[in-house]
Formats: C-alpha cells, sequence, structure tokens
C-alpha cells in the first residue's frame, strides 16, 4: 500500500516538473523562432504584471529617482552559428572580455545574458548589427529599471534597487511597499506611488560643492553635513562623502554607500557645549553670579579625592555663559557641570534627544550613546560638558538644535513631505511636530543663541561662518577621535565641526558640518567646518533663501560678488 502510494507521488511531481519544463521550453521557442522581430528587440517575459516603480523627488518636484526603460543584451545560443565570432564583435562595444563570453556562455545550452544594461550608445551599436543581420543569434531585451538623475547628490539618503528593481538601501528600501506596491490581480500594469521628500536640491548642491572644497584642500577620511529647517524639522539637505552613484553601486564600496549622517556615532567635541550649558542653565544650580575665571586649566577634585585638570587653548580671563560659547572655555563649562545635579543635567541632555533614535525612515539610524548615571566616573560630567563620554550623530546634534532656535521647543526631523499615489491622491503629509514642548524655558535658549552669535564676532572661534547682512549664530568644536578597539585618543585623529543657526533673529535654518580625521595645516573646526558654513550662508542670501529680519532682502545674479 505504501509503495503504490509513493509510486502515485512521484508519478506526479514527475507530471509537474515536466509541465514547467516543456511551458519554458514553448517560451524558448516563441521568442527564438516564431516572433519575427528585426531588431531582435523583446520585451521583458519575466512578469505578467508590470510594476511602474514610483518616483521620488525634492520638494520642488525635481526627480531623484525613477522608473525608466533599457535594454539588456543576450544570446539565444541555438541561433548562433559562430560563437567566437559573436563574441569578438560584442565585447568591444560592450566593454566585455570576448573570452569570458565565450566561457561562460558555453556553460548554457539555450540563453546566455551578455550584459544586462546597455548605455545608449553600446544599444545603437548593437541594434545596427542585429538590423544588418550581422549578429544572427543576439537579441535586445527591453526591461524597466531605476534611473538616479542626481547621480552622487544625496545618494546615501535615496539609496538604490537591485537588478529586479528592488529597493537595497536608503530610501528605497525603507519605501519599497509604497514605491513597488504589489499588483492588484487581474491588472496588466501597477503604479507606484510618488514620494517627494523634504530635501531643496538648491541646498543639497551647496552642501555638497562645500564637500568637494574641504576634501580637496584638507583630505580628510570622511564628511559628513545636514541642513535641516530650524522651524519646521524637515531635512533639507544631507551629504556623506566620500560619495557613489547608485546607478553603479556596483564600482562603490559599502563604505561610501552608509548614510554616516544616521549611522556613524561620535564624540562631537566642544560644538557639544551649547547643549551642555543649555543643560545647566536650565537645573538653575550651577553659580553664575560668580563669573569663572580661566587661566588656561581648570583643576577639581573628584569624589576619590584625586585631582584631575582640564585644559584650555588659552588663557580666557573672567568667563560668563556667553563668552565661554565665544571663546569655548572647556574649564567653564565643566565648573558649571560639576556644580549641577547629575540626574538633572543627563535629563536635559535626553529631553533633546541624544540616545534616542529619530525615526525618520532612513534606514541605520542610530541612538548614539548617553551613559547611565549610576556607570559615570568622577569626571564623566565634566568631560561630557564638552563632547567627550558620549556619542551622537549628525542628525541628533542638528535636532537638538532645534530647541535653541525655538525658545526651547524641540521639533521632530523628517524628511518625507508626501506620498501620492498614481491618480494623485495624498496618502501621507508630513509636517512640523512637535517632540519635546519644553525642554528648557526660553531665556536659556535666549542665552545660547547669544553666545553663539558672540563667537562670530571678533575674538570668538566662529567668526569665519560670519557673513555681513546676516545675524549668524554658530559654534565650533574639535575633537579628538578615540579608537574603537582601545578607546584611548589618537595623536592625529580629530573632528572639526561647526553647527551654525541662521538667522539668529528669525531662525530658518541649522547647518552642520562634521570632517573626520582632516591632514594638512590645520585641524580645527574653526578653519576647516566653519568657512564652509560661512559660505554656504552666502549662497543662500545669493539665492534669496536667507533674509535677516535685521537686513533688508537681498537677491544678487548668480557669480556677482557678495557686497563687502
Amino acid at each position: 500500500m505504501v509503495s503504490r502510494e509513493k509510486r502515485r507521488l512521484s508519478l506526479l511531481l514527475y507530471s509537474i516538473t515536466a509541465f514547467v519544463a516543456l511551458a519554458i521550453l514553448l517560451r524558448i521557442f516563441w521568442v527564438a523562432i516564431i516572433t519575427g522581430n528585426p531588431a531582435g528587440e523583446y520585451s521583458d517575459p519575466q512578469v505578467s504584471t508590470r510594476i511602474v516603480r514610483g518616483t521620488i523627488t525634492d520638494t520642488n518636484g525635481r526627480l531623484l529617482a525613477m522608473e525608466t526603460p533599457y535594454y539588456a543584451c543576450a544570446l539565444l545560443l541555438r541561433q548562433v552559428p559562430d560563437l567566437q565570432a559573436t563574441a569578438q564583435t560584442l565585447g568591444p562595444i560592450l566593454s566585455v572580455d570576448p573570452q569570458t563570453i565565450v566561457q561562460e556562455a558555453s556553460r548554457n545550452s539555450l540563453y546566455f545574458l551578455v550584459k544586462r544594461r546597455l548605455d545608449e550608445s553600446e544599444h545603437g551599436q548593437v541594434s545596427a548589427l542585429i538590423q544588418e543581420k550581422k549578429l544572427p543569434g543576439v537579441i535586445l531585451e527591453k526591461r524597466y529599471g531605476r534611473l538616479f538623475p542626481q547621480h552622487f547628490h544625496a545618494a546615501q539618503v535615496v539609496g538604490f534597487t537591485n537588478t529586479e528593481n528592488r529597493g537595497i538601501e536608503g530610501l528605497e528600501l525603507a519605501y519599497e511597499q509604497l514605491l513597488s506596491p504589489y499588483p492588484e490581480v487581474g491588472t496588466s500594469i501597477s503604479y507606484g506611488n510618488t514620494i517627494a521628500l523634504t530635501l531643496d536640491l538648491d541646498l543639497q548642491y551647496l552642501l555638497d560643492t562645500q564637500a568637494v572644497a574641504i576634501d580637496r584642500e584638507h583630505y580628510p577620511d570622511s564628511i559628513v553635513g545636514i541642513i535641516m529647517g530650524a522651524d519646521t524639522g524637515a531635512i533639507l539637505a544631507a551629504t556623506t562623502f566620500p560619495w557613489y552613484d547608485p546607478n553603479r553601486y556596483q564600482d562603490s564600496e559599502p563604505e561610501q554607500r552608509q548614510n554616516r549622517v544616521v549611522t556613524s556615532m561620535y564624540e562631537p567635541g566642544s560644538v557639544f557645549k551649547i547643549f551642555s550649558l543649555a543643560a545647566e542653565l536650565a537645573a538653575g544650580q550651577a553659580d553664575f553670579d560668580q563669573p569663572f575665571h580661566c587661566d588656561g586649566s581648570y583643576t577639581f577634585t573628584m569624589p576619590n579625592g584625586s585631582e584631575t585638570t582640564i585644559n584650555c587653548v588659552s588663557p580666557h580671563g573672567t568667563i560668563t555663559p556667553e563668552t565661554m560659547l565665544k571663546y569655548s572655555c572647556n574649564g567653564a563649562v565643566a565648573h558649571w557641570a560639576l556644580q549641577t545635579d547629575d540626574v538633572l543635567f543627563r535629563k536635559t541632555i535626553t529631553d533633546l534627544g541624544f540616545g534616542s533614535v529619530w525615526k525618520t525612515g532612513m534606514p541605520g539610524t542610530i541612538g548614539g550613546l548617553v551613559s547611565r548615571v549610576e556607570t559615570w566616573s568622577g569626571r564623566t560630567k565634566a568631560t561630557m560638558s564638552f563632547g567627550q563620554e558620549l556619542g551622537v550623530t549628525a542628525l541628533q546634534l542638528a535636532t537638538a538644535a532645534t530647541a535653541i532656535a525655538n525658545q526651547g521647543t524641540l521639533l521632530h526631523p523628517y524628511i518625507v513631505e508626501s506620498v501620492v499615489d498614481h491618480a494623485g491622491t495624498t496618502l501621507i503629509t508630513g509636517e512640523p511636530t512637535v517632540a519635546n514642548t519644553q525642554v528648557f524655558d526660553a531665556r536659556v535658549a535666549d542665552t545660547i543663541l547669544s553666545g553663539m552669535v558672540e563667537a562670530t564676532r571678533p575674538g570668538g572661534t566662529a567668526t569665519r561662518t560670519a557673513v555681513e547682512g546676516v545675524l549668524v549664530a554658530a559654534k565650533t568644536g574639535t575633537a579628538q577621535i578615540a579608537d574603537p578597539t582601545t578607546g584611548a585618543y589618537g595623536a592625529n585623529t580629530f573632528l572639526a565641526s561647526t553647527l551654525a543657526i541662521v538667522p539668529a533673529d528669525n531662525p530658518k535654518y541649522i547647518i552642520y558640518i562634521g570632517v573626520a580625521n582632516p591632514t594638512g595645516a590645520t585641524i580645527w573646526g574653526s578653519n576647516i567646518a566653519a568657512p564652509a558654513i560661512g559660505s554656504i550662508i552666502a549662497d543662500m542670501v545669493r539665492q534669496g533663501k536667507l533674509v535677516s529680519d535685521s537686513m533688508e532682502r537681498i537677491i544678487l545674479p548668480v557669480g556677482a560678488p557678495l557686497p563687502e
């Protein structure tokens, strides 16, 4: 009985296998013999319902990713009379080694894909030879794939698709179901949704231009940059350098494809002083009425009785909260931190979003690291106050700055402006959202902004961010980078950074640039990131995107010099 059942099952499986094989052979026969296409061009036979993947645009409707037809070149091997001769003809045209074509095609009996995606020139040359009947057995298959018109601009944010037109990285991966929804039964074509991002390519170009300039002058390992709407939380531009071209992602390394704005954690250095000072002011426990005197170093006694010394670049004299930011005094900010309760200090830091993951839809986003109070050493709070012993991302720094720009109200970052279906119906709308109503009061925010403005004036560390006619608030930083294995700070590894809020009298933009391991004559954020941000601000004025309450609107022709 069992044997009979086994025979029946075997017969059934054999019948199914034979049917599938016959169907495949008939399809190949149809393509190879019956269909008479003089140009040898065929549509992709792999799917019965074609899914038109939705487009991705910037906030102004400019294309970042789109569906496009392309051609693949293949061989119907039974119709190729001379494989060696065919390979010798195709190889130079398609930039494929002829011997490789012969060797790999010889492993197949019916069909061989020579090149998956031809450019316009390759397609034209092969098509002409097919029409002249000089390449029997060679066909051009029409397929559909992704085109990224902006190439490397915002590449790590947008991501890319694989050869099956499926999202692999970036927003292409995160929004796969919206861009390429499962087709409805009975439809011959299915359209994906259009996703409009908050990115503004005008600002993206400005940020990317400065990344290139920094790379050419300082040869860093990597650069991250972000521009955020100060009053919205919208991500307007984001860059990670080195770049890659998603149209040729196979030529890139995994490190190039990382969106370091959200995936790379590092100690922020002195840029973080604006947030630690906010925590100290909000707690109200430090004695700000007693001015701090900086003689170039600050020594304090830890709970275990040992002494620790914190150094400044130079003596700063009498320091107030505003001048602490102007001169970037380590001793003063550490002194006030030690006068502030551990729990209250950490609470403000975490209320600003540090240590938490911002859910923007960008894959790989991390939350950074803010250690628990019970794990702190006697010097943790002091060193944390000037940006050591914690890990942050560029996205977190820019987002936290929205609280300073909005009188203590923290905004949630977002990058998707809208999702619209093929019929024009809006499915999703992104809009400014409050993440924390009052991290600290308006007086704290005003004090921080005032100190950041002072930093851009003569004697301050951020003078190179200053642009005439615009009230700029900025903070620079130069942090040592710890070895990920040993935890020790390297002698020649630094992060040069600057964060700016503009215009300070009516904040509209937050700009942050971080440069890892610059080489050459300088390693300071004030000399590397600050002038880059100054150039971006100047170009924003040229474009009419930036108007300060303290200035009349300035719109200059492209290429015109700024007023001296």
